[in-house]
């Protein structure tokens, strides 16, 4: 990611792990539109099984936001051969250029698990590896304390890379009090991941 110079600003850039999910994403991205936000969303392959996910992923493009590539079972790729690995991307990779062009191949591996093999490989096949320095652990804390958590590490941070999941209507349901909280902060300029 390239990072203004400017020290006075905070960046934040929003990223949504697991989906589509054809409740809740369709919410959250009704919510980044009314505050004119661009995300990143992290697909699961096995989720646009169906033409309704596959519609949700759709409009996501269309509607500005980046896809990347999340596997296709949410598998920890540090257990599966080089073969396995390239099937759990493709599957995946498929559905998202179905979308349209893609400028970056953004691959953020579940779990955030890497090891020199997994992360040799996907530099071969053209990834670029997304992970986070917040991690909201919304997944984990299905209330609004997941913004307090996400908050903590927001305001240590001038640069914020910011770990959500749009699969849970906690996350969908509490997500414009983070962007409020945010805010409120006063110096934080919202960043699209490129």
């Amino acid at each position: 990611m390239r990072y203004g110079s400017d020290l006075r600003t905070r960046e934040i850039v929003l990223t949504f792990d697991d989906g589509p999910n054809v409740d809740t994403t369709p919410r959250l991205l009704d919510i980044l539109a009314q505050h004119q936000l661009k995300a990143t969303f992290f697909v699961v392959g096995h989720r646009l099984a169906t033409a309704a996910t596959r519609q949700v992923l759709a409009r996501a493009y269309k509607e500005g936001h980046h896809i990347g590539n999340h596997t296709y079972t949410h598998a920890d790729l540090r257990k599966l051969t080089a073969e396995q690995i390239r099937q759990e991307l493709s599957k995946t990779q498929s559905f998202i250029d179905d979308c349209g062009p893609q400028d970056h191949k953004l691959m953020r591996p579940p779990y955030g698990a890497l090891n020199p093999t997994v992360s040799k490989l996907l530099q071969e096949l053209g990834y670029t590896v997304v992970l986070w320095n917040v991690d909201s652990l919304d997944w984990k804390l299905r209330s609004e304390a997941w913004v307090a958590n996400a908050m903590g590490q927001i305001e240590d941070r001038q640069h914020s890379l910011v770990l959500m999941h749009d699969i849970h209507a906690t996350t969908v349901d509490n997500v414009e009090t983070l962007l409020k909280r945010i805010r409120e902060l006063g110096d934080a300029v919202f960043q699209q991941y490129t």
